[in-house]
């Protein structure tokens, strides 16, 4: 449910999602693992529509605070 919630505050839309929420109060932190769960792509130079992916690359950011709370976002991004 949570998930829900906040792949929405994010402004996620499909094939784009919120998989998990890790709250970390010590660390004055919540981190969010987003995925993008499909194969195919519109290339995001030319504009081609429904390109493969051919690899994902782990990449990190910090997002506007939530609250008092710094966000992560951990995603796989995929490549086209």
């Amino acid at each position: 449910m949570q998930e829900q919630l906040f792949t929405q505050a994010l402004g996620l839309t499909p094939p784009w999602a919120v998989d998990s929420v890790s709250f970390r109060p010590d660390e004055g932190a919540i981190h969010f693992e987003v995925s993008c769960d499909t194969a195919r792509l519109a290339c995001p130079v030319c504009g081609a529509a429904d390109q493969p992916v051919h690899d994902r690359v782990e990449r990190t950011w910090q997002h506007l605070h939530f609250f008092q709370f710094k966000a992560f976002i951990h995603c796989r991004v995929p490549r086209v």
